[in-house]
């Protein structure tokens, strides 16, 4: 598969670690971070990434809307 930004067919496939925070400011300090260790699929001509939040971690983010 191409990259979705430059078309490139140059990309590697590599291991995540990455904490979702939710927007807003002070009030949002109460909601709960939302780590996510999934595959990361680079870019490495334009440096597009591309990931999937695994279902358990949606689920979270959609309750704390």
């Amino acid at each position: 598969m191409n990259c979705n930004s430059c078309a490139s067919s140059r990309q590697v496939e590599l291991r995540g670690e990455i904490c979702l925070h939710f927007e807003g400011g002070l009030p949002t300090l109460e909601k709960p971070l939302v780590w996510v260790f999934p595959s990361v699929i680079v870019c490495l001509d334009c440096g597009m990434a591309r990931f999937s939040v695994p279902k358990t971690e949606l689920k979270l983010i959609h309750e704390n809307l």
